[in-house]
């Protein structure tokens, strides 16, 4: 749809959390007309005031009255919001989640009203920072609706953002949600234990003062590249991507890598096992038969 094609919305956002203020600074962008948003704590009403001063602050039964109602509540704070929608909405409005665990089911109480439910996850992380809503424009949605007339609106509304709708089935959002998790939060985990391993390793010997600068730096930029190009070669090509020892299948790499995180000591106790596990996972999928056998080799160590 052309910008003179695309319908102009009366929008009311339920949260001015770091997504909630993401989505209103979005459709401000598209012309949207953001009615008002709620924001309960002092950090709320501190990050609307910065981010969507123009966006008065209003309560649940106002922001309910929009044409558009986005919640963008924490998913255990969702069954009591909507309760409180629900005595508000009415037939012809537009009720929205953005939690990626749930769909259109936890939103019964609103759909008996006649308003349209609609799940709408934005595939993204938001830190609370500017950036997030930047980074809206191409973000795929992870869309679940309970009609075509849903699965309409949505698409609409989402490319109104310069999103990209993707249907998730009702029964499939849990996984779905999972699959966000294990990709995003387990990768920070990941890096942030690469970057542990990298503090310890460029450490000189000689006790330098520079050098024993904790977090350094330096280990974050020593990956950013390789991480990045690593990512790309994973969703382009999923384990066919893999470079390193698992793909050589080289099991004395790994063997050295194991010895090397057990004589750090110290804090880094851990270290050893949460790459023995990885390890074996991305052996597992590699089909690195002698890597396997090296890291089953580690776990009699251990005992």
């Amino acid at each position: 749809m052309s910008d003179a094609q695309a319908p102009q919305l009366t929008v009311g956002i339920i949260s001015a959390g770091a997504v909630g203020v993401a989505v209103a600074e979005a459709c401000l962008r598209a012309g949207h007309h953001v009615h008002g948003v709620v924001a309960r704590s002092e950090a709320s009403r501190a990050r609307a005031a910065e981010r969507i001063p123009t966006v008065p602050v209003v309560s649940v039964e106002q922001a309910a009255q929009a044409a558009v109602v986005i919640l963008a509540v924490p998913d255990p704070q969702l069954p009591t919001v909507i309760e409180q929608v629900a005595a508000v909405t009415q037939a012809g409005q537009i009720v929205a989640h953005t939690s990626g665990a749930l769909g259109c089911e936890v939103l019964q109480p609103v759909t008996d009203t006649g308003a349209l439910p609609l799940a709408l996850h934005p595939a993204m992380t938001f830190t609370g920072e500017p950036a997030d809503a930047d980074r809206l424009a191409g973000c795929a949605w992870g869309v679940t609706s309970d009609s075509g007339q849903g699965a309409a609106v949505a698409e609409l509304l989402i490319q109104s953002l310069e999103g990209v709708p993707v249907p998730v089935p009702e029964q499939g959002r849990a996984a779905y949600h999972a699959a966000m998790s294990h990709a995003a939060n387990h990768t920070v985990a990941l890096l942030t234990d690469a970057q542990r391993m990298l503090d310890h390793a460029l450490l000189s010997p000689d006790g330098d003062e520079q050098s024993a600068v904790y977090p350094n730096p330096q280990s974050g930029f020593l990956l950013r590249r390789l991480v990045h190009a690593a990512v790309d070669n994973a969703l382009d090509q999923r384990i066919d991507g893999l470079t390193g020892p698992a793909a050589r299948d080289d099991a004395q790499a790994v063997l050295r890598h194991i010895q090397a995180l057990r004589q750090l000591g110290g804090g880094m106790t851990m270290l050893p096992e949460a790459y023995v596990h990885a390890a074996e996972r991305t052996a597992q999928l590699a089909g690195a038969l002698e890597v396997e056998r090296v890291l089953a080799e580690y776990y009699s160590w251990d005992s």
